[in-house]
């Protein structure tokens, strides 16, 4: 259910050995004008589709994972109230104290956000019905500041910066190298407008006159308490934003695609001051994005995955996501330069972007480990800024949105194709950098959106030779002639395409064969014309 609705939700209370009814509205929010700010306009609470308490200020200190041994209750000394996330079974909301305050939590990904005692919270995980993780802060990933990343240039002297601005007192509009290095400009921007792109960041600089406006969106609600997503007093979301769509109009930069249709959803996650965000309330962005259409989404963020280690909720919702709300989601690596994983970039269904610099070579800052899929243009990056103006940005932060951005475009192209074949076409038409094959450093390499296109194109998102007749073959289902993109997409959701491709078309066959289909004939035509073999 969508954020702007009001929503009622139930959930029983023990009392004295009985149960009593709980019954709270969740207040209505607005997609598209701010209402007037609060003093506080942006901080951390929880809060998505269930409740929300306007008048808890979070902690921000640094919290353990889950509770690593369960043979036994924390001991009295560990008693302080905490925020925890209980994600319960499909339909089926936990029993839950009367000491524990409901915070927030998402209907659509099953769980509820509570602040209530580790010792109540090894109870209620201590069942079957559900499982208790403690919620931690995910902090705005700031970039490298400008005269430290200006050594990671191609031209080493601080002088860069100050002559490309001048450059912009000569020249009526700059293509950043970022531009043409992950071939954007090589693809139509035709069709943008059949694909929207979600910004988690720090708001939208909506005046600015070099960024779109007609197609723009944005949410101010619970979620970020009632903040104004047109406005931007730190930057780095009008930053980002001008990566993906700066206009082409002969006056500051341009982005992946220059349109004044291209959609855009903004959510003001963090304040100006870039505070921290609860993990339960970046994922109720990624549903508010999910739910108002979004189809690609880029979060310049992340939490260091030292101690805290991955969350089952997380893992859960970003799967999701990905497989069944057919949404990709793009993620900054990290800017400590090691080998630390940065969520929820090291989550499987996410994009983990590495930064690179103008000569290919990998941005020192860039984090390098296992889940690293892909790299982009991160290092002295031009882009819009606050206040209408243009500032070089540094970071795996500004990697991020050049990939959010090539997916949108190419996807705009073959809208019938998957997010997860997006996905696999953006990782196999990558240009590979450094050692060969996929690596910790570039991951599958340089996204590359020409690339990317063609192999769509030819029909082999796997970038292993091109289908055959895969456009020619058809088959009746029900009342309607269908084909292989069809074959992808039912038989991999009826998995949840999670299974080979050949377990998958079994299941088909026998689906097929109820529907008095032929299903040898499905499976041995499939096979030879929709899949590669």
């Amino acid at each position: 259910m969508h954020l702007s609705k009001g929503i009622i939700s139930f959930f029983f209370i023990v009392t004295k050995g009985k149960l009593a009814k709980s019954t709270q509205k969740h207040p209505k929010s607005n997609t598209s004008a701010a209402p007037t700010k609060p003093a506080n306009p942006v901080t951390a609470r929880g809060t998505t589709e269930l409740l929300y308490n306007k008048t808890l200020e979070p902690e921000y200190p640094v919290l353990p994972h889950v509770f690593e041994d369960q043979s036994k209750p924390l001991s009295n000394s560990d008693q302080k109230l905490k925020r925890f996330i209980i994600t319960y079974k499909k339909g089926n909301a936990p029993i839950l104290p009367l000491s524990a305050s409901i915070l927030g939590g998402s209907t659509k990904n099953n769980f509820i956000v509570v602040e209530t005692s580790p010792e109540m919270a090894f109870l209620l995980n201590d069942t079957d019905k559900a499982y208790v993780e403690e919620d931690v802060l995910y902090s705005f990933m700031d970039p490298i500041p400008p005269i430290i990343a200006m050594e990671d240039a191609t031209n080493h002297s601080i002088g860069v910066q100050h002559s490309r601005l001048l450059d912009m007192l000569i020249e009526p509009e700059i293509v950043p190298y970022g531009i043409e290095m992950v071939n954007a400009s090589r693809v139509s921007a035709a069709r943008i407008k059949n694909r929207k792109v979600c910004i988690i960041d720090t708001g939208y600089t909506y005046d600015h006159e070099d960024l779109p406006k007609s197609q723009i969106t944005g949410y101010s609600g619970p979620l970020n308490s009632f903040a104004n997503w047109k406005e931007d007093g730190h930057g780095h979301g009008t930053n980002v934003a001008g990566i993906i769509a700066a206009l082409k109009n002969d006056i500051g930069v341009v982005g992946i695609h220059p349109a004044e249709n291209m959609s855009l959803h903004i959510i003001r996650i963090f304040n100006d001051e870039a505070k921290q965000a609860w993990a339960s309330d970046v994922i109720a962005s990624v549903q508010e994005c999910v739910d108002v259409g979004s189809n690609v989404i880029n979060m310049s963020l992340g939490r260091h995955g030292g101690g805290k280690g991955a969350l089952q909720t997380e893992i859960d919702a970003y799967k999701k996501f990905l497989n069944e709300d057919n949404v990709i989601v793009v993620a900054a690596a990290g800017n400590t330069g090691d080998n630390t994983f940065w969520y929820p970039a090291a989550y499987d269904d996410v994009i983990g972007v590495a930064g690179v610099a103008a000569d290919k070579e990998r941005g020192y800052y860039s984090c390098h480990n296992s889940k690293v899929d892909i790299a982009a243009p991160g290092s002295n990056i031009f882009s819009t800024w606050k206040y209408g103006g243009y500032q070089y940005s540094t970071g795996t932060s500004m990697a991020a949105p050049h990939v959010a951005g090539v997916a949108a475009l190419v996807w705009s192209h073959f809208k019938e194709i998957s997010a997860v074949e997006i996905k696999k076409s953006l990782f196999s038409s990558a240009e590979d950098l450094g050692s060969q094959g996929r690596d910790d450093f570039f991951g599958h390499g340089l996204v590359n959106a020409k690339a990317a296109y063609d192999i769509l194109a030819q029909g082999d998102s796997d970038g292993r030779g091109s289908y055959r007749n895969d456009r020619d073959f058809r088959f009746k289902f029900g009342k309607k002639n269908r084909g292989c993109w069809f074959l992808k997409w039912t038989t991999d959701r009826w998995l949840r395409k999670n299974n080979d491709i050949y377990q998958a078309m079994k299941s088909l066959n026998s689906k097929c064969f109820r529907k008095g289909i032929d299903g040898d004939f499905v499976y041995e035509r499939c096979k030879k014309s929709c899949f590669t073999i």
